[in-house]
This record gives structure tokens, C-alpha cells and sequence, in this order.
């Protein structure tokens, strides 16, 4: 990819929520986290012999992402994750993945997450497009997506079978100006300070 520090700390905080980089060190509390049956289903995981492998999270070196964030509260308590993956060829764009564990979920946290992160991506980073995929019965986390820019880009039906039944694959993406618009309809998150490395 070209443009931008990749290896630039990542520290952002908005009013609920904030994110730096994921290390080794998270991996016992994001362990905890993602033993959960509702991230499994919405992120099509289920209930094969194999599903365990959707649950590891390597952090570190043995990631393969473009980068690993995790979100915090502002106290620094760990409540989830925010990947970025890089694609195989260099046109700045990323494909974004988030998940919140399940007591963090419906108050608003995951939308911050989301928007300090794309703010990361798209000034931090310089990445002209952030990507996703979304199954279609994941109404909650589309939501989101739309809020903060994100647009249907395209179908790819009955794509996952999940216990059993097929379900239709949602591709989505945002461009900077997307986002600064959705940005704009939502107001300010606050001065998005950056914390001292020192405490993040």
C-alpha cells in the first residue's frame, strides 16, 4: 500500500470509547471476550468440528492484518476488536472487522469504535476505501455501517450456510468523502485526544 505510517500508534478516544493497537498482551481478555455464541452467529460461525478456528485471535506478529485495535472504555478496560486487512494489491483499501463483546453491545460503543477507527484509517493511514462484508440477517451491525458512511455495493446470495441454511453475503464500502459526510449528519465525537502512550 502506499501512503501513510502503518506502523504509527493508533491511539484515539472519542466520548464512550477509545482504541490503540491490539499487542500479545490482550489476547487472554480478547479470548474471554469472543467466547460468544451471538458473535459466532453473526460472523456465520457454526457449530462445526472446524468453527473453532474463527475464534483464534492471533495479535502481534502472527497477524495478518494490515492492523488490530482494540477498543477500550475510557478506564482501559478491553471490550473489543477492530481489524483492518490489507489487500493483495496497492490501492488503498482495507476490509474492516469489528466485534464487541456482549456486554458491551447496544449502547452505542461499536458506532464510536467504528467511526474512530475509519478516521484512523482514512487520516492516519491515508487508505482511499474501507471494505466489509455483512451477513444479511446482521440488521444491527448494517445499521451502524450506514451511519457511518458505509453503502451496499453488492449481493452475493446464499454465499454462507449457517447451521444449515443458506444466507445472503452483503458487501459494503466507504470513500473518505462518505465518511465526512456521515460524519457531518452526526455531529462531532468530541476532540478525539490522543492519549499518552505512557497509559494506553
Amino acid at each position: 500500500m502506499r501512503g501513510g505510517n502503518r506502523r504509527a500508534p493508533a491511539i484515539r478516544a472519542g466520548r464512550l470509547v477509545r482504541i490503540r493497537r491490539a499487542t500479545e498482551a490482550d489476547q487472554p481478555a480478547l479470548t474471554a471476550l469472543r467466547d460468544d455464541a451471538e458473535i459466532d452467529h453473526f460472523m456465520g460461525v457454526d457449530s462445526s468440528p472446524t468453527a473453532w478456528l474463527w475464534r483464534h485471535i492471533p495479535l502481534g506478529e502472527q497477524s495478518s492484518a494490515l492492523t488490530d485495535l482494540l477498543v477500550t472504555t475510557l478506564d482501559g478496560l478491553p471490550i473489543g476488536l477492530v481489524s483492518l486487512w490489507d489487500r493483495s494489491v496497492p490501492h488503498d483499501a482495507a476490509e474492516l472487522s469489528i466485534w464487541l463483546g456482549s456486554q458491551h453491545r447496544d449502547r452505542g460503543l461499536g458506532t464510536e469504535a467504528l467511526r474512530l477507527s475509519l478516521r484512523y484509517a482514512f487520516d492516519d493511514l491515508e487508505l482511499h476505501k474501507v471494505y466489509l462484508r455483512v451477513l444479511d440477517y446482521n440488521l444491527r451491525a448494517r445499521r451502524a455501517y450506514e451511519k457511518c458512511g458505509f453503502v451496499v455495493e453488492g449481493y452475493l446470495r446464499e454465499e454462507m450456510r449457517v447451521n444449515g441454511t443458506w444466507h445472503t453475503l452483503i458487501y459494503m464500502g466507504v470513500l473518505g468523502p462518505d465518511f465526512e459526510a456521515a460524519e457531518a449528519r452526526q455531529g462531532p465525537l468530541g476532540d478525539e485526544p490522543r492519549v499518552p502512550p505512557a497509559i494506553a
